[in-house]
């Protein structure tokens, strides 16, 4: 792909930064919104809880899957192509969803949406730093961080508008004709792709492995103790280890494993951001059937709960990015990861009769401590490697989100597999989600414990920002 910055009229990259942040919204507004609509969806189609969690783990797990593949492809084949055509396909998903007939459907659909999705933001930040010019590609990769976490804040709150007055289905109708208009916009104003990357070997055995390993741990971890699923999940495991063997001799691999080896700040930096994602991600699915299932609240009000949390994040977060350019980001981002342990162990003491301001209290201090990890997290990450490398650990950061999303959902669906069965929820049975629940943030609250540690001994930035080692 050719490099260079292009010269281009300002309306023209006003209108690419459009195209991008719509695109760029409706990722993480569909992944967070449709979790306040899970009880609908479980009345409609009468399907049990442990069921429930693979409507957004349906959409995570082909974006998990394909983020890494898409993002090496698309700079041989063209990101324009690639991003368009991702869209197309993540709104064709979003259709095929809230139009489905079944729950099968509705999983198909969801899977189709993440697939686009994948492909959509491999070639999105992309896309902004090779039109813009370089004194402006720090204020739009700001503008389109904050739409992320705006969608974040607006998912729960606005899907619970939309479903409690529309329906669940108009959650996916609704965002459908954004989506398409990000791709008309897209196709008229973003360059032709004029050049490709050089042609170099693409690493098929390391993806089928990957791709494979993934689907067999998120699926066997969610199913268990089951006896089956705890096999399926080792080979998954196990696959995923094979995986990282065979990418330190492939020679184009997907992944950098050999960016991870001997840099600790960026190895560490990395596993506190998977173990953080895979303690968090879940807390809105677990919060939204407790208030809507055992609180008895509608999906407006449970979206309103939500909003504490992405709400505090997005205001502490610019904060402690620019604290952290002044300061050592490990000792902020530990401070962060700290709080969201605490509030983890908290939301484990939960009841039936929990007053909403506690509840609501404990989110917001819970976005606090992610407004103050994650940046600082980041910072980390992008300062312990050359830029040269700042590709590659923007990359590896962002595998880690989805697969720590990923593991989040399968350690929540596991405890209601192990608590809960294969029963449909129903006012019987809301005593066994509550149990589940609070098993879930235990074990949640003492996996963050354990991040909090790799956050505070990878080790100083500033020491020697180039490279820390071993």
């Amino acid at each position: 792909m050719d490099t260079a910055t292009p010269t281009l009229p300002k309306q023209t990259l006003t209108a690419i930064l459009l195209a991008v942040c719509l695109a760029s919204f409706a990722t993480p507004f569909i992944s967070s919104g449709v979790q306040i609509a899970l009880p609908l969806i479980a009345a409609a189609f009468g399907v049990p809880a442990t069921l429930l969690g693979w409507v957004p783990t349906a959409f995570l797990l082909p974006y998990a899957m394909f983020l890494l593949p898409f993002g090496k492809t698309a700079d041989m084949l063209g990101r324009r192509r690639y991003f368009l055509t991702g869209i197309a396909i993540m709104g064709t998903g979003l259709i095929i969803a809230g139009l489905a007939p079944s729950f099968g459907f509705l999983l198909a659909g969801m899977a189709v949406a993440g697939f686009g999705s994948a492909m959509t933001f491999a070639t999105a930040l992309p896309l902004l730093t090779t039109n813009y010019p370089l004194r402006e590609r720090g204020k739009i990769i700001g503008i389109n961080t904050a739409i992320v976490y705006v969608s974040l804040a607006a998912g729960p709150f606005l899907g619970g508008i939309i479903t409690g007055f529309l329906g669940w289905r108009a959650l996916f109708l609704v965002t459908a004709p954004a989506i398409l208009a990000a791709l008309a916009v897209g196709y008229w104003v973003i360059p032709k792709d004029k050049t490709t990357a050089p042609k170099r070997a693409f690493d098929y055995p390391g993806t089928v492995i990957y791709s494979i390993s993934l689907i067999f741990l998120i699926w066997g971890a969610s199913h268990l103790p089951a006896l089956w699923a705890a096999g399926i999940a080792f080979t998954g495991a196990c696959g995923l280890m094979g995986f990282f063997f065979w990418e330190k001799q492939a020679e184009e691999p997907i992944f950098p494993v050999r960016l991870l080896r001997g840099n600790r700040a960026f190895t560490y930096s990395n596993i506190a951001a998977l173990i953080n994602y895979s303690s968090t991600y879940a807390v809105t699915f677990l919060l939204s059937l407790y208030l809507q299932y055992i609180r008895a609240l509608t999906p407006q009000a449970a979206g309103t709960i939500l909003l504490a949390q992405p709400v505090l994040m997005a205001v502490t977060a610019p904060l402690a990015g620019r604290i952290s350019d002044r300061t050592e980001p490990r000792i902020l981002a530990t401070v962060g990861m700290t709080i969201v342990t605490v509030c983890l162990f908290l939301l484990s003491f939960i009841g039936g009769d929990t007053p909403f301001y506690l509840i609501f209290a404990v989110l917001m201090v819970l976005g606090l401590g992610y407004g103050i990890f994650s940046p600082p997290n980041m910072n980390s990450i992008m300062s312990s490697v050359g830029n040269a490398q700042a590709g590659i650990a923007s990359a590896t950061a962002a595998t880690m989100r989805v697969l720590g999303q990923n593991l989040s959902m399968a350690i929540a669906m596991m405890t209601f597999s192990i608590v809960i069965g294969t029963v449909v929820i129903t006012p019987n049975v809301t005593g066994e989600l509550l149990t589940a629940t609070h098993y879930a943030f235990v074990a949640f609250g003492f996996l963050c414990a354990a991040g909090v540690w790799f956050s505070a001994v990878r080790g100083n930035i500033r020491e020697n920002p180039a490279e820390q080692t071993k």
